[in-house]
This record gives structure tokens, C-alpha cells and sequence, in this order.
């Protein structure tokens, strides 16, 4: 007999934000700074607990939200880039591709762990920061974390992580 196999999903209307960036691709093209307003997904798998649920839904909710309101209204800025080189002083962020520069205010900035600001790449690091954030309280028995984050009205970055890395 096969183990059942369950999982939460939690898709919230506050699950939103509103943020710039600009990607590079093939190779050395670099698009405008451009916004989107972003949707985001969580679902995790797990066994049942002691109260037979995967997680607990607001636990795992305000988790979410506070990523997501973390990049609200923000410039998202890529750290490890080989050809966007950022550099912050005390006042501003300096984001630098070949000949084009852009400056914004410190505060307007949120830098980023990621080689390019994609919608996959965006869900990672929210993925990460939500397993770190509720790892404790969650325990180790989940299987997984999948975030999932739609930039454009359809179209989805995905990232599916390991709970217990």
C-alpha cells in the first residue's frame, strides 16, 4: 500500500509586490529598468503532525508576507553578476552594466544574492528565507518548499527546495 503524500498551498491577494529590475541575457544584452507586479505561491510537503496538518497555514502565510513586503516597492539589484557591478556608499546604490550607469537611494535598493534578478531566481531566495524563517518552528520532517513567483500575469518563476539541506 502506498504512504499518502500531502502538501500545503498557500496563495495569498497580499502575496503581492511592486518592484523594478532589469535582466541581462544572451550574453550582453541588458533590458531597461522596468517593473512588475509580482505574485507569489508557497506550497510545502509533509507528513502529518500531531494536529494532522503538513504546516500551519498562518505561520507559513506570514512568513511569505514578510518577503514579500520586503521587496515591495523596491529596486531588486543583483549581487553576484559577472557584468552588473553595485556598489552602495552611505547615501546610494550604484548599479553599473558596460557604458550605462543608474543611481538610487540606499533605501530604494534591495540587493539580492542571485546572478541575475529573474522571477526563478527571486523565488529561490524567498524559498530560503522562508525555510530559515520557519525551520525551527516547522521542525525537520518536510520534504520540500516550492515558491513560486509570477511576474507577469501567467508567467511563472519556480523554485522547489529542499527542507533539510
Amino acid at each position: 500500500m502506498t504512504e499518502s503524500q500531502f502538501r500545503v498551498e498557500v496563495t495569498k491577494e497580499q502575496f503581492v509586490f511592486s518592484a523594478a529590475h532589469f535582466i541581462t541575457f544572451a550574453g550582453n544584452i541588458c533590458e531597461r529598468l522596468h517593473g512588475h507586479n509580482y505574485g507569489v505561491r508557497a506550497i510545502v510537503s509533509g507528513p502529518l503532525d500531531e494536529n494532522r496538518y503538513v504546516v500551519d497555514f498562518i505561520a507559513l502565510r506570514d512568513a511569505v508576507l514578510e518577503q514579500t513586503l520586503a521587496l515591495d516597492h523596491h529596486v531588486l539589484l543583483p549581487e553576484k553578476h559577472a557584468a552588473i557591478h553595485v556598489t552602495s556608499d552611505d547615501k546610494e546604490t550604484t548599479a553599473r552594466f558596460e557604458d550605462r550607469r543608474w543611481v538610487f537611494p540606499n533605501e530604494d535598493c534591495v540587493i539580492l544574492p542571485v546572478v541575475n534578478t529573474t522571477a526563478e531566481e527571486i523565488a529561490k531566495v524567498i524559498a530560503e528565507r522562508v525555510r530559515d524563517k520557519t525551520r525551527k518552528q516547522f521542525g525537520d520532517a518536510l520534504s520540500w518548499l516550492e515558491i513560486a513567483v509570477d511576474e507577469n500575469n501567467g508567467q511563472w518563476g519556480i523554485c522547489r527546495i529542499p527542507w533539510n539541506d
